[in-house]
């Protein structure tokens, strides 16, 4: 039976794991910290007895790999999955407009929800009909140089759809602004989200916190299969033999026995693992990271009704309703990382005032503050070609993780895709 070491236990790392085990290989998992789910992780908050996410982390109806992931460790059933696309975006004083599909007459029910969408005026919502028609007939190649403003300023975007309507999407799917990101992998995304059928549109929302959702439910599935977790067993080295990885070194061990190594750990962390081990042939892309503000808010008698909602021209971009707490995103955050706990409550408070008349910053009976300084490398023209040159040059190394060449942003997606790739990979070799 062929053996994998598995370096990282995030969401590539156990997803992996995973597909690997599935297909009865040997799996040996090694994390560095005492915990898995690297970056997607939940915590507990032992004054309010609650457990909350370090990031809220959206997943999509479109997101096919994933859903096959926690369908293979029994925890699809922990996820609410609509049936077609419904967002409550909210306007200052707390206007709501919806961006609501029926469940029938896919695509012409996306054309009618953005038709029908109130938090923009009739012209913009043409142009942005407009916009995805032409995006029918795309080819990437148009595309590889341009940032999304381009993109869209080209396409004749109107000033209140950039603003109100492609801002919101870039942002909170590539975590940069649309004077970076690529236009090349936006449009990767939006085919996906808009061109592949009904569900795709969706907002997936976990009822339970990311640790239960995929990381205990991975640990079970792996155990059963009788894979080895190795906690607190930081990778230092690798020590080759020409074009193969013969040992990996660990804190605590030294590995030989394997036919295949899979690195499914971010790009910082695998730079350092190479240069201890004076590989210069393994060119890791030069990406630059971005940061996420996740605060997390307890209410007493919790007034939001709603499951998530968008705001429109707010610092916030999303707001998802946990039940005893309210979970609160900022992406592209780079303004607020030097901020102070303090000044970041007065201005999400602020603007809570402004949107949500219900609200009172005398509900908040409690807050966590969670800043994620790398939480996604920047999607933007130059990852692009930085990602198209990584290639292992050693025969039983594999690359996992959402900056590998899965033409998409860091989402759990391209990490979980990542993951399936390698599979196939080892698959082919058999």
């Amino acid at each position: 039976m062929k053996k994998i070491l598995v370096i990282g236990g995030g969401f590539a790392g156990l997803a992996s794991s995973v597909f690997l085990s599935n297909k009865n290989l040997k799996v040996a998992l090694l994390e560095s910290s005492p915990k898995l789910g690297g970056r997607a992780y939940s915590i507990l908050n032992t004054k309010q007895k609650s457990f909350y996410d370090n990031g809220q982390h959206i997943m999509m109806g479109c997101y096919k790999e994933t859903l096959d992931f926690l369908s293979i460790i029994n925890s699809q059933g922990l996820l609410d999955i609509p049936s077609s696309l419904s967002i409550n975006f909210v306007k200052r004083g707390g206007e709501l407009a919806l961006l609501k599909a029926s469940q029938y007459h896919y695509p012409f029910n996306l054309v009618k929800a953005i038709l029908n969408f109130k938090g923009l005026r009739t012209k913009s919502r043409i142009k942005i009909i407009d916009f995805f028609l032409d995006l029918l007939c795309c080819y990437s190649c148009d595309l590889k140089n341009k940032t999304v403003i381009m993109w869209l300023k080209e396409k004749k975007q109107t000033e209140e759809s950039i603003k109100y309507f492609w801002e919101i999407l870039v942002v909170g799917a590539l975590n940069t602004k649309i004077e970076k990101a690529s236009a090349l992998i936006f449009a990767e995304i939006l085919k996906r989200i808009f061109f592949d059928g009904n569900q795709s549109a969706t907002i997936v929302i976990s009822k339970v916190g990311l640790t239960e959702l995929y990381v205990e439910p991975s640990i079970k599935f792996l155990t059963e299969k009788g894979s080895e977790l190795k906690l607190s067993e930081k990778v230092t080295k690798f020590e080759t033999d020409g074009n193969k990885i013969v040992r990996v070194l660990t804190e605590k061990n030294i590995y030989e026995n394997f036919d295949y190594i899979v690195s499914a750990i971010p790009t910082y962390a695998l730079s350092r693992i190479l240069e201890n081990s004076k590989i210069k042939s393994l060119p890791i892309p030069n990406l630059e990271y971005s940061p996420i503000l996740n605060v997390h808010l307890w209410l007493e008698n919790n007034p939001f009704t709603e499951a998530f909602y968008g705001l429109l021209g707010s610092h916030i971009h999303w707001i998802f309703n946990r039940g005893d707490h309210i979970s609160i995103t900022i992406s592209s955050a780079e303004s607020l990382m030097n901020c102070s706990d303090e000044e970041i409550l007065d201005l999400i408070y602020s603007d809570l005032e402004i949107f949500f008349p219900i609200f009172k910053p005398s509900l908040v009976k409690d807050f966590k503050v969670i800043k994620e300084k790398r939480a996604t490398f920047i999607p933007d023209i130059s990852s692009v070609y930085n990602r198209e040159e990584i290639n292992s040059p050693f025969d039983n190394l594999l690359l996992a993780g959402d900056w590998t060449n899965s033409f998409l942003p860091a989402t759990i997606e391209s990490a979980v895709l990542s993951a399936k790739q390698v599979l196939d990979k080892i698959l082919e070799k058999q």
